[in-house]
């Protein structure tokens, strides 16, 4: 049988191609690793001198950028600066402009006076407390040129801040005290282009009808009888200074408060109570003032509500009338409970111990700045309300039995020194 594989004769030729295009091959390929090679060895170059241009540029250039940043950091600074003070003095200039169009202004004050303010005040002495709250809470307390020496001692905050800082820089001075040593002099000195007093009040009634002599304005105010006559007040004191707005949002301000604590106060039934604002004489609230209007307010009933003004009482008289609750005003700490019992005991013997309030052990005493609010008629009022409405109603406001001593650190009143 032939074998079926034959022998295949190549030619020489053929052989001598082949191995010539293999060592072309080989050839080129060796070219190509070394061209491969010498491009690495340039990128590797290139790649180097970027690096020292980058070590020897970038400082300079971030240094640059740095500094330009700086340099125009600070002049949007300066341009931001001087856009909120121009911004600032264009609001300056609406709202002087804006107060100065309410004048000439006509107000009919609490004696029925009418007075007369010709322009926009910038020289106002007050001449008690609740005047001064009044004009520090409608924000004209930079018209402040002088005020009483009470002002000075016994206002509450936030109004003591403003005052002390006005009185350590020389803004204002101390023209005495109205309720004792007036004086006129000092008043006249200030050079007052407007004068503001509570009606009634120490020696305001005086001091307006000396000064009305001179052709100085003195607007009093009603600030005597009721929780109207302070909202009244306050109002009065807008238009008087050229702040009407910031007047009229304070009192919607008492109102919202006043509102509140009605609703909370209107499923409880009134207790009888006894404010009592000095010991041997001893003087009480009576009826047709703004401190009855505060405990009909809080939920009391003043059982001297029958006497007017602020009378002194006997011991006994207190003992027929048997409040439920007693409140003492302390007076700077001159008197207390232990003040009131032995004045009672030394009139009526032991016959004291059978006074409701003393049997049940609802005596309380007011101290510090809260004695102000129970004292002044002006802006802080409402919260003078609700301090005699957490004495007289502790359940309303979930308190388990008030402190015997009311004072800022033993009872809260959120919002007074807002």
């Amino acid at each position: 049988m032939r074998d079926a594989r034959r022998s295949v004769d190549v030619p020489a030729s053929v052989l001598a191609i082949t191995l010539a295009i293999m060592v072309v091959l080989v050839a080129l390929s060796a070219y190509s690793l070394s061209e491969v090679q010498s491009i690495n060895r340039r990128l590797s170059s290139l790649s180097s001198s970027v690096s020292n241009i980058n070590n020897t540029i970038m400082p300079e250039v971030s240094a640059k950028l740095a500094y330009e940043s700086e340099e125009l950091g600070s002049l949007l600074s300066g341009l931001n600066s001087s856009v909120s003070y121009e911004v600032s003095r264009l609001n300056s200039t609406i709202k002087e402009l804006s107060v100065s169009l309410r004048f000439p202004v006509e107000i009919v004050d609490a004696l029925n006076e009418t007075v007369f303010i010709p322009s926009a005040p910038t020289r106002v002495v007050t001449l008690d407390p609740a005047a001064t709250e009044d004009v520090i809470a409608v924000g004209a307390a930079g018209q402040l040129v002088g005020i009483d020496n009470n002002s000075l001692i016994y206002l509450p905050p936030p109004f003591n801040y403003t005052v002390n800082k006005l009185y350590e820089n020389g803004s204002i001075k101390n023209i005495g005290s109205t309720y004792t040593s007036p004086s006129i002099e000092a008043i006249l000195s200030l050079r007052p282009d407007l004068v503001i007093g509570t009606a009634g009040w120490g020696y305001n009634n005086y001091i307006a009808s000396v000064l009305g002599q001179y052709g100085i304005p003195v607007l009093l105010l009603p600030s005597y009888n009721s929780l109207s006559d302070v909202y009244e007040s306050i109002i009065m004191v807008g238009e008087a200074t050229g702040h009407v707005q910031q007047a009229v949002s304070t009192v919607e301000r008492d109102s919202e408060l006043m509102a509140s604590l009605e609703s909370r106060l209107s499923n409880y039934s009134p207790v009888s109570v006894a404010l009592v604002s000095w010991i041997n004489p001893t003087y009480v609230t009576g009826g047709g003032t703004f401190q009855d209007s505060m405990i009909s307010l809080a939920g009391g009933v003043n059982v001297f509500e029958n006497s007017t003004g602020w009378p002194v009482i006997s011991a006994e008289e207190m003992l027929n009338s048997n409040p439920q609750v007693i409140i003492v005003m302390s007076n700077g700490g001159l008197f207390n409970e232990t003040s009131l019992i032995q004045w009672l005991s030394s009139s009526i013997g032991p016959a004291y111990e059978n006074i409701s309030a003393i049997k049940y052990g609802r005596v309380y005493v007011v101290e510090g700045w809260y004695e102000s609010l129970l004292s002044e008629p002006a802006v802080l009022l409402p919260y003078g309300v609700e301090l005699l409405a957490e004495v007289l109603h502790p359940q309303a406001f979930n308190i388990t039995q008030p402190p015997g001593v009311i004072s800022p650190s033993t009872l809260s009143l959120p919002g007074a020194t807002s």
